[in-house]
């Protein structure tokens, strides 16, 4: 993982420009994950236990906290392995003028302590293979992105969760599935999106937690509770990021997003990201996210 700064050029000496200027990607795809899904309702009844048990849903409906709940519960895989492909577009170097095509794998695994464990391959075109990184997001709200960088034979970490990642300006934080637990949500309205009916949610950054972004708004399918858009704000109350998910289906009896998007507003880029092939609940060894396999991975 390596800062970018305000040139759109990495951090790091010791990487030569001309890869400097490939290190775009590995952030974005974290925003890929920010949606999860969930599972299960109870109607209200007369008697108290029954009240109780369903105490956060109204006479009007679910309240934010349950609607939250029923979102990320979604997420309920031991680990998955999925192949993608991002169409990369817009303008902001000479280099990126026309749209690019990337393959990359992602293995995900939820340990027993909280932590969620994440290994970005990319897989074509080759010159992009430097780009694979470590990511590990912990319970507290702390977030790790790590790299090799095989020129100087040295690890490269990222910690802070509001900083900056790529040239698409995507942080940390949008790699780890958005961490909605770091916001206290709100039920603004029931709204529709394409014909589907959707509760719109406000999220206000909670007192002590680091983002970049202090607000966050989601749409949220009444039926399936599944996310279909995100909105990121950023500190002057202004649209940074805009997450839009075109198509999830049901596989392995998990909601998965087979096509979505993400629009960099103050970067002026699109990322048209699009599912290959997933499997869920393979067993991952931990092996798979450790510094030597990412190391490995990168000599290759």
């Amino acid at each position: 993982m390596i800062q970018i700064n305000e040139d759109g050029m990495g951090g790091n000496p010791y990487l030569p420009r001309s890869r400097r200027r490939r290190l775009l990607l590995l952030s974005a795809i974290g925003a890929l994950l920010l949606i999860c899904d969930a599972c299960g309702n109870k109607s209200n009844s007369n008697n108290s236990n029954a009240a109780n048990e369903n105490k956060a849903k109204s006479s009007s409906g679910p309240d934010a906290a349950y609607i939250i709940e029923r979102y990320r519960a979604l997420d309920n895989s031991r680990d998955s392995t999925t192949k993608m492909r991002a169409r990369i577009s817009g303008s902001i170097s000479e280099e990126l003028a026309a749209p690019r095509q990337i393959q990359f794998t992602i293995n995900r695994k939820h340990e027993p302590d909280g932590r969620l464990m994440m290994l970005i391959e990319f897989t074509s075109p080759p010159e992009e293979r430097d780009r694979d990184g470590l990511i590990t997001a912990f319970p507290d709200g702390r977030i790790e992105g790590l790299r090799y960088v095989q020129s100087t034979d040295s690890f490269v970490a990222v910690s802070d969760p509001a900083g900056e990642d790529s040239l698409f300006g995507m942080t940390l934080q949008e790699l780890a599935e958005g961490q909605p637990e770091k916001y206290d949500f709100s039920l603004i309205g029931d709204d529709a999106y394409n014909g589907t009916p959707v509760y719109r949610m406000n999220g206000k950054l909670k007192a002590g937690a680091e983002s970049k972004f202090p607000r966050l708004e989601l749409l949220i399918s009444k039926q399936s509770f599944v996310a279909l858009q995100a909105d990121f704000y950023d500190n002057h109350n202004e649209l940074a990021r805009r997450l839009t998910v075109s198509k999830s289906d049901q596989l392995a009896g998990h909601w998965t997003r087979t096509a979505w998007s993400i629009d960099n507003r103050a970067r002026q880029k699109k990322i048209d990201f699009e599912t290959i092939d997933v499997k869920y609940d393979q067993n991952l060894s931990d092996s798979v996210f450790t510094r030597e396999h990412l190391k490995k991975l990168a000599s290759r």
